[in-house]
C-alpha cells in the first residue's frame, strides 16, 4: 500500500521539478548584450595643445613631460600620456584644463 502512495508522489515531484527548470532556461535566453561606446581620439602634436591644457599639466603635474597627446574630433576633450620619472600615466582633460576622471 505504501508503494502505491509513494510512486504517484514521486512522479508528481519529478513533473513539477522539470517544469521549473525548463522555465528558467527559457527566461535566461532572453538576455541583451550591451557594449560600451568607445571614445575616438585623433593623434595630436603636443605643440598644438591649447595653452590652458599645457598650464594645467605644468601646475598639477610639475616635472612631468607630455609624451603624446590625442583629441576628440571636436577638440572638447584631450587624452595625454605623461611621464614623470619612471612613472607613465594616462590623463584626460577638457579644453579649459579641467581634469576628467574616466572609469
Amino acid at each position: 500500500m505504501k508503494k502505491l502512495f509513494v510512486l504517484p508522489v514521486l512522479a508528481l515531484g519529478l513533473l513539477v521539478g522539470t517544469q521549473s527548470i525548463n522555465a528558467q532556461e527559457i527566461a535566461s535566453n532572453d538576455t541583451e548584450t550591451v557594449t560600451p561606446v568607445q571614445d575616438k581620439y585623433i593623434d595630436l602634436a603636443v605643440e598644438n595643445l591649447p595653452q590652458k591644457v599645457l598650464d594645467a599639466v605644468a601646475k598639477d603635474f610639475a616635472g612631468a613631460s607630455i609624451e603624446s597627446a590625442a583629441a576628440k574630433e571636436d577638440a572638447s576633450e584631450f587624452k595625454l600620456i605623461l611621464k614623470q620619472g619612471d612613472k607613465e600615466m594616462e590623463v584626460y582633460c577638457d579644453a579649459d584644463g579641467n581634469w576628467i576622471t574616466k572609469k
